[in-house]
């Protein structure tokens, strides 16, 4: 199973000057991230996979939420996002994540939608794992991919 990822991209979504105290470390997610090669980035139905740059990140929150996050190379980030309980495992390296929203951020300023779509993803320790995203929402498409370089993610957990 994949598992979360990177403060960096906190950095991108919350607005300066949002954020008056560090988060208590209980309401803080597992970071996971990793290297490799991002095939495939949509928002919105533009094509931005020529800036996606060649780092995934993953978070999952105590509460069970999950976020599978693709960056462009001017910083902007796409999230997908969904809740860890309804996760489906096809088989012991697989599994699927159901989508019920997207936070695509950019220039300090996020915006959210409801979404319905799927994650599919690989054992990662089982090299190279993917991770393939696709979700709908009112404002058209949302899609990513990405392949990893075939090294373990990197985990920090809070």
């Amino acid at each position: 199973m994949i598992r979360p990822a990177a403060l960096a991209l906190a950095a991108i979504l919350v607005p300066p000057g949002a954020v008056r105290a560090a988060p208590e470390p209980a309401a803080l997610p597992t970071f996971v991230s990793a290297d490799g090669i991002c095939e495939r980035l949509v928002v919105a139905g533009r094509d931005l996979s020529r800036s996606c740059k060649g780092r995934f990140l993953n978070t999952i929150y105590r509460n069970g939420r999950v976020g599978f996050y693709f960056i462009a190379e001017d910083g902007a980030a796409l999230t997908f996002t969904g809740m860890g309980s309804d996760q489906v495992k096809p088989n012991s390296d697989s599994a699927v994540q159901p989508i019920d929203g997207i936070i695509f951020g950019t220039g300090g300023r996020s915006e959210r939608a409801k979404a319905v779509g799927a994650c599919r993803f690989s054992n990662p320790y089982k090299p190279p794992g993917t991770v393939r995203c696709r979700a709908d929402t009112e404002r058209g498409a949302f899609e990513a991919a990405f392949t990893t370089d075939g090294k373990p993610p990197v985990v920090s957990n809070p």
